[in-house]
């Protein structure tokens, strides 16, 4: 987040052109009314394209490995949304649109890397700054909850100020486990994608406490699973004394808020209705024979009524819904991100996609997949090169070890 003045021409419109289209892409919102509607996913994506326009203009394109891979995943869906199990044409293209911008941002990131982070970065804190301001005003003044949500988008959020005797925080997200899913997905992409410093770090640790304080199911899943990323990610940077200051800051946080108390009282005194319909999605598909499983569920409607199959986890629905020739197309994606990190770093990074309450074709859960299979190893060697073309104590520049 350096001052956008010093950098090279383009510089600025490129950070507003991504913080546009990153606030659009991980702060979903629904249309108010009593009907649901789609209108909401079409906009955002088309405003996305929209704000990056100039981006487009200004990049020069280079189709890697790891969005190849992740086009012909999209071809697999196409296929299986408009031959195996049609469903309309302009969902398909909703579907296209996002991975699309998905592997645009991908690609961008790479010529444009300090506008990307400073974007990723500014989103995180604005998140974080707001929930935070929500539960101090809330805990402070005693109510009710301010919703920040609605000021944007003008529809109400779902926040709740005593469930099972605790308050729940949305932030600018329309609920507490949108909030979880999605932020904890762009601290993990940031993890991803940023040079390891101090401001790094401060960032990550806002990150985690931030999912916290949403007080949802998903945030005892993410945090975690954050923090074990974090530390494994950037082991050679980050200190064991880093860890244990973001640990105790938690361990604090669940005695002082009470959240164990509540998310026991929810899920083993009480049947906590979101997860008993979701099981029953699990076992909806169990019962499914061998052929309806190859061919997929179906990329149109859920296979059973209120059983909130979506919220199985994006990856469970993308891997159900297309069955076989999506799951060989992902499995391919799997593979590379063996390849590029090892088995341990990407039995962690796939435990991001498989817990997010996503739909399948979000973009951001796609961001993360081209993130996950590109080898880390980059971002060590860019800190080194930048080591290495700093400035002597006589003005002078070495030259770089990566060109």
């Amino acid at each position: 987040m350096r001052d956008l003045r010093r950098r090279r021409p383009g510089s600025r419109l490129a950070f507003l052109a991504l913080l546009a289209a990153l606030f659009l892409l991980f702060t979903p919102f629904e249309q108010g009314g009593p009907n649901p509607s789609m209108f909401p996913k079409y906009f955002a994506a088309g405003a996305s394209v929209l704000a990056l326009l100039p981006l487009f203009i200004l990049t020069r394109m280079r189709v890697r490995v790891e969005s190849q891979l992740v086009l012909v995943a999209l071809a697999m869906v196409a296929f299986h949304a408009l031959v195996v199990d049609p469903v309309p044409f302009h969902f398909v293209l909703l579907v296209v649109l996002n991975l699309a911008l998905a592997v645009f941002l991908y690609e961008a990131s790479f010529t444009w890397r300090e506008e990307f982070v400073s974007a990723l970065s500014w989103l995180l804190l604005v998140n974080a700054a707001v929930i935070t301001l929500q539960a101090l005003l809330f805990h402070l003044i005693g109510g009710p909850i301010v919703d920040f949500h609605k000021m944007i988008f003008g529809s109400d959020s779902r926040f709740i100020e005593d469930f099972l005797n605790i308050a729940r925080f949305p932030g600018l997200q329309v609920e507490p486990g949108t909030y979880a899913n999605y932020i904890g997905c762009l601290a993990a992409i940031l993890m991803l994608s940023s040079a390891f410093s101090v401001r790094f770090l401060l960032m990550c640790f806002m990150a985690v406490m931030s999912v916290f304080v949403t007080n949802s199911g998903s945030s005892i899943y993410f945090v975690p699973v954050l923090i074990v990323l974090l530390g494994y990610l950037w082991r050679s940077r980050v200190r064991a004394i880093h860890l244990v200051v973001l640990i105790a800051a938690v361990l604090v946080y669940m005695h002082v808020s009470g959240v164990m108390a509540h998310l026991e009282e929810r899920f083993f005194e009480r049947d906590d209705g979101s997860l008993s319909h979701r099981i029953e999605g699990v076992h909806i598909w169990m019962a499914m024979s061998l052929e309806e499983k190859l061919i997929g569920v179906g990329f149109g409607a859920d296979p059973c009524v209120r059983c909130h199959y979506q919220d199985i986890g994006m990856v469970f629905n993308l891997l159900t819904r297309g069955g076989l020739i999506v799951t060989l197309a992902f499995a391919v994606m799997l593979g590379r991100m063996v390849l590029a990190n090892g088995p341990v770093l990407a039995l962690l990074l796939i435990l991001i996609p498989v817990n997010e309450k996503m739909f399948f074709y979000e973009t951001p859960a796609w961001l993360f997949f081209l993130f996950a299979m590109t080898p880390h190893i980059r971002n060590l060697s860019r800190q080194v090169g930048v080591a290495a073309g700093a400035p002597d104590k006589r003005g002078r520049r070495c030259s770089s070890l990566h060109g």
